[in-house]
């Protein structure tokens, strides 16, 4: 395995475009007056000098798919594709890491400029198999009613991957109920372990009813995920969430689009593992993108206050 700055000079300067000025393969190509082929060739031979050299059955097109992924350089079919091979391989997983732990180790790269590696199944179920155990898929209970000038919150069954299954609440209410935008602090503990740290309530920035969603934070033996549910959302296959502070704003991931039609019409789902400085953090956004690369936030749909 050969440190990142044993690299040609070329190759380093490749990589630092992309992770440090987050520039695309086609922008580099560009600025060098090369092909984005070039770009492209120069940045994969780089990875595969720094990962790993054993890749077990990896073969060398998933490992160049694997090293786009982790570069930013996929469309969304393409990065959900490699997610899909990350999940399944293992040989995958452990060179996707090798590869980001020699990156960080050059100081080329952070936690917040890598994708997420997911977990596989072992450790998910590990992390929260005991929520799979106490809560089941349900059909959509939304009721909306006045309890006391307040709100009452109906259940939505929230299922991610066929693995875990979180009950949580979504809010709705009148364009006065400020406090329905706040995070709801809990300490609940939900099965074997497993606690809910906290419930925010997601509303759309201009004080409407419409659409709805909740996160809620959930650890488990020192690690944290948050779920996210929303309701009556357009159709659309680019919706982005992010955590944001006054310093700084995470790109966390692309939902699962949202469809038009059917049972899941406007319905909104996701899950993702928590940064460990996810208290560092002031809000939570989640917005609909034009396309499918986007470098920050653009139209916000449903934000909240993190309050942990």
């Amino acid at each position: 395995m050969a440190p990142f700055h044993d690299l040609p000079a070329d190759q380093q300067a490749v990589l630092q475009l992309v992770l440090r000025q987050g520039r695309s393969y086609d922008e580099i190509a560009g600025l060098l007056k090369i092909s984005p082929a070039a770009v492209r060739e120069r940045a994969l031979t780089a990875l595969d000098a720094i990962g790993p050299a054993d890749s077990g059955d990896l073969s060398a097109s998933e490992q160049d798919d694997i090293g786009d992924y982790l570069l930013g350089q996929q469309g969304a079919a393409a990065r959900a594709s490699t997610r899909e091979l990350l999940e399944d391989s293992a040989a995958g997983r452990a060179w996707a890491r090798g590869v980001a732990g020699e990156l960080r180790a050059g100081d080329v790269a952070s936690d917040e400029s890598l994708p997420e590696i997911p977990a596989d199944e072992a450790e998910i179920e590990e992390a929260f198999g005991a929520l799979e155990a106490r809560h089941r898929a349900r059909e959509e209970q939304a009721r909306s009613s006045r309890v006391g000038g307040g709100l009452l919150l109906g259940a939505l069954g929230l299922a991610v991957a066929g693995i875990i299954v979180l009950i949580i609440s979504l809010a709705g209410g009148d364009d006065g109920d400020k406090q329905a935008s706040s995070t709801t602090p809990t300490a609940t503990s939900t099965a074997q372990g497993a606690v809910t740290q906290a419930q925010i309530n997601l509303l759309p920035p201009d004080g409407g009813r419409s659409p709805l969603g909740v996160a809620t934070i959930v650890e488990q033996d020192g690690k944290r995920a948050i779920a996210v549910a929303g309701q009556d959302l357009k159709a659309s296959g680019h919706y982005v969430l992010w955590l944001r502070s006054p310093k700084k704003t995470t790109f966390m991931g692309f939902f699962p689009p949202v469809t038009g039609k059917g049972d899941a019409k406007g319905k909104l789902q996701g899950l993702v593992g928590a940064p460990s400085d996810l208290g560092s953090y002031t809000e939570m956004l989640i917005t609909r993108e034009p396309g499918d690369a986007p470098k920050k936030p653009t139209t916000v749909v449903l934000r909240g206050d993190i309050k942990l």
